[in-house]
C-alpha cells in the first residue's frame, strides 16, 4: 500500500503553475530534507587531477580525472548524511584531494555507477534511444514514476539528467545526477524538487515535465529545468546505501 500523499514542507515553494481546478494532484517529500542543509555548500566543480592514484614504489598512476565533475558522488553522500539523521559539512570549498571527505566523495562516485558500470550503460542506450526517435513519452512517464515511488517510500531518489543527444561514449559527462526529494503532479504536468551539486544551497532547483498536444496521434511531452540547463530526459537511477558512521568518518 503506498503511502500517504503529504503537503509539501513549508520552505519548499510550488515549482509548477498548476490551474486552479486540479481533479486528481498527488505531491510528496522527504520530511526535513533541504538542499541548503543536507546538500554540501560547495559546487561540483574541482580541480584537474585524478580521482584515485595508485602508487608502485615510484611510479604512481592517476586514474580518473576528478575536473569532470564529481555529481554522483556528492549525491550519494548527501543522501547517506540524510539517512543518518545528519546535515552535509559547512564547508564552502571542496575538499582537498587526499582528505577523509574528497575519498568519500570519489568512492561514492564509483558506486553511483553501479555493478558493470550499468548507469553509464543507461545514459549510452538513452541516447541511442533519443537519436533514433525511440525515446517515447511511455519510457518518460515509467522513469517518472519510479522516481516518484522512491519518495514515496522514504527514499532520496536519484535521477539521471540526459543534457546531450551525442552519440559518443565519451562525451557522457555532459549528463548529470541530481538527487529528488519532493514531487508533485496531476494528469498533464509534474515537478520535481531537487539537490544540484551544481547549485550548492539553492533550495527552489526544480525539474519540470509536461504532456503536450499528440502528434500523429502519439502522445508527447516537453522537460525543462528551472536553472535553465538543456533536459532531454530523466532517468531513475539505483542508489547503493554505504557503511557511513557519522561525521567521525569525514574528519579532515
Amino acid at each position: 500500500m503506498a503511502p500517504t500523499p503529504t503537503r509539501i514542507p513549508r520552505g519548499i515553494r510550488a515549482s509548477i503553475r498548476l490551474p486552479r481546478y486540479r481533479p486528481w494532484v498527488r505531491a510528496n517529500a522527504l520530511p526535513g530534507f533541504l538542499p541548503s542543509v543536507h546538500g554540501f555548500r560547495f559546487a561540483n566543480r574541482w580541480p584537474a587531477g585524478p580521482a584515485f592514484e595508485l602508487r608502485v614504489r615510484y611510479i604512481r598512476l592517476g586514474i580518473g580525472e576528478v575536473s569532470e565533475g564529481l555529481c554522483g558522488g556528492m549525491c550519494f553522500a548527501a543522501a547517506d548524511r540524510y539517512l543518518a539523521h545528519e546535515s552535509a559539512p559547512v564547508d564552502q570549498v571542496p575538499p582537498e584531494p587526499g582528505t577523509p571527505l574528497f575519498r568519500e566523495i570519489v568512492r561514492r562516485q564509483l558506486v553511483s555507477f553501479d555493478r558493470w558500470g550499468l548507469v553509464p550503460a543507461r545514459f549510452w542506450l538513452t541516447l541511442l534511444q533519443l537519436a533514433v526517435g525511440r525515446w517515447t513519452a511511455a519510457a518518460q512517464v515509467a522513469e517518472w514514476r519510479r522516481i516518484c515511488a522512491d519518495i514515496d517510500a522514504g527514499r532520496p531518489a536519484m535521477v539521471g539528467l540526459v543534457r546531450s543527444a551525442r552519440i559518443n561514449p565519451f562525451g557522457l559527462t555532459t549528463n548529470h545526477q541530481v538527487l529528488a526529494y519532493a514531487y508533485e503532479a496531476d494528469t498533464d504536468q509534474g515537478a520535481l524538487r531537487i539537490y544540484d551539486p551544481n547549485h550548492p544551497g539553492s533550495d527552489d532547483v526544480a525539474l519540470r515535465i509536461q504532456r503536450l498536444d499528440p502528434a500523429a496521434g502519439r502522445p508527447r511531452f516537453s522537460l525543462e529545468q528551472t536553472t535553465g540547463e538543456p533536459l532531454l530526459a530523466l532517468l531513475r537511477l539505483p542508489h547503493r546505501g554505504s557503511a557511513y558512521r557519522g561525521r567521525a568518518d569525514t574528519r579532515r
